[in-house]
Order: C-alpha cells, then structure tokens, then sequence
C-alpha cells in the first residue's frame, strides 16, 4: 500500500492508557498527517473526548468494522488484547503498529526501530512489533558503538519506573505516597522490586526481553548479552547501566565521537541529574573505560520510557511507513 503524498486514516486502540496519552501528544507535536483519527478504549473509557491538534474526538469502543477505512492503527494494549484485536482486522488493509509483547519474537513479524532495522518492513507488511521500553533506549545506544567496534559482550542493569508498569500501578504508587492502599508490594519509600514480571527459571519476563529482543534487533543472534531487571519508586524515566565489553582494545575519543555524531543521543560530561520526562532523546552519562580492562566500558542510558520507549517509536514507525513505503 502506497500512503505517499496523501493524508491517512488512523486509530489508536488503547487511547487512554499512560501509552495512549503520549500517542495523543506526538501525533501533535510532531503534525503528524492524519485525516480521519480514531480512538478506541474499553467499556468504561468509552465516551470520553480527547483533545488533539485542536479537535475534540470521542473515544468508542472497540469495533472490528470500523477498521475498513483505517490505514494505520496504533495498538497501546496488553498482548491478550492485541492477540484478539489484530486477529480481527487482519482481513483489511490496515497496517498495525502494536507495542504490546504479543508478537515481538514471531520469526515472520518485523520487530522494529526505525533507527536501526526499518528495512525489514516490506510492502507486504501489515503487522510491525513495537519493542520493549527498556530494550528501546539501549539498542539506540549499541547500535552506534557497534559502528566502532566489534561487542563482545553486554551486561546490563535496568532501574524502571512505575509508569512502565501501567496507569493502575502508577495509581497505586500514588496512593501509597499518602499511606493508602497497601495491596501489591509496597514500594513507596520501602522498596526496590527485584524483579519485573514473572519467573522464567532464574531470569524474570523483563530480562528475557531485553536479552531477546536485542539479539533480534540487531540481528546478532549469539550476542553474549544478560540482564538484570529492577523497579524503582520513580514516577518516570527508565535508567540502565550497562557494562560494554568489546573484541578488541577501545579507544574512549572514539567512543564519544560516535556517540555526539547521532542526533537522538545526548553525552552528557557532568554528572548532576538532568530531567528527560518529556524528551524525546536518549541521554548516556558516566560513560568511562573500566579500570583493569582496555576493551571494557561503563556507562548508565536514561529516557521516557513512554516516549522513546514506547509511543515516539510506533509514531517514527508511521511516519516511515506514510513517507517511504
């Protein structure tokens, strides 16, 4: 389907969810060149009005025969929702961006950030995996250094906010902060949640995501990469730590040469916190060679874990999709 020179139709399912509402702002920002904008939510959301680029639009329920006259749809759902949505357009001629888990690892589904591996949509794609927030913000980060030099191999440690957990989560933490609520773990000024999602043996649904989804991305099935996975109480903005081990000797000039030529990377030289709630960058910081190994790195990678991690790559999607496909 060619969408060049022409306006589209869109939906976004999942409308008024943490995800949705940064949909809602980047189709603004970014002018992004919808005609018709369709919003779907559950029974309970249905009949709100959303404001974008100045028109109010009536959120609605999910119904299958709206699709027939949608180009994109933008799916901001659980993977049990989106497994029975998709199922039920896939006979129009709707492309669906979905940034739920559902179909990220499906051999036949291009799992994507425009950045990096936008080539493998093809004209024939009607289906286009959003990866997961924290895997977003460290391929970007790989993907340069890669241009450097041969990765040997990455241990990564994730420190995640509670808005990545969802609008329910992030309520309850609220909640919390005013000695209400006690259901769940307690992590208001009480704890770290060592893990985020359930066990797989030894290595929790986050960390096998990272592991996965990376490999996949940047199409290095055998790539030496583990993870640790950690839910903090911040409201926003997922931090990583990453330690780089590359095949041969580096020389850190490089390193930062690379890192200051990409435009959606920021290297920071100070060390006082910087807010990147509302950015759509990635911001890499303390990055320093290791004190007894020359090809070893550290360095730590914060971003909005609902923009870069989540809507602002499912629009970069669309927009590749409407300008060159």
């Amino acid at each position: 389907m060619n969408l060049q020179s022409k306006k589209v139709n869109i939906a976004l399912v999942g409308a008024t969810g943490l995800v949705g509402i940064e949909f809602l702002k980047l189709l603004e920002e970014r002018d992004f060149p919808f005609n018709n904008l369709y919003l779907f939510s559950s029974q309970k959301s249905a009949g709100l009005k959303l404001k974008v680029k100045g028109k109010f639009y009536t959120v609605k329920e999910f119904k299958r025969d709206l699709f027939k006259n949608i180009d994109i749809a933008f799916f901001a759902t659980s993977a049990e929702e989106s497994k029975k949505y998709t199922s039920l357009i896939k006979e129009f001629k709707t492309i669906s961006i979905d940034n739920s888990s559902a179909f990220r690892l499906k051999k036949d589904i291009p799992l994507v950030v425009p950045e990096i591996n936008f080539e493998n949509v093809k004209k024939t794609t009607k289906l286009i995996a959003n990866p997961n927030c924290s895997t977003i913000q460290l391929v970007l980060v790989l993907n340069t250094l890669l241009q450097v030099e041969q990765i040997e191999s990455i241990n990564v440690s994730t420190y995640q906010a509670i808005s990545g957990a969802g609008k329910d989560a992030l309520n309850r933490f609220f909640e919390q902060t005013k000695g209400k609520n006690k259901e769940g773990y307690p992590i208001f000024f009480n704890n770290l949640i060592q893990h985020i999602g359930n066990f797989k043996g030894k290595w929790c649904e986050e960390e096998n995501k990272i592991i996965d989804e990376t490999r996949k991305i940047l199409n290095k099935k055998n790539l030496k990469i583990s993870a640790t996975t950690i839910r903090v109480p911040v409201v926003n903005s997922h931090t990583e730590v990453v330690n780089l081990e590359f095949k041969n000797r580096i020389n850190i000039s490089k390193i930062k040469n690379a890192l200051n030529k990409t435009p959606y990377l920021v290297l920071l030289d100070e060390t006082d916190p910087v807010s990147v709630s509302g950015t759509n960058l990635v911001f890499i910081s303390r990055l320093r060679k290791d004190k007894f190994r020359d090809n070893v790195i550290h360095f730590i990678v914060t971003a909005d874990n609902l923009r870069i991690g989540a809507a602002l790559n499912g629009i970069k999607i669309g927009e590749r999709i409407i300008y060159e496909k």
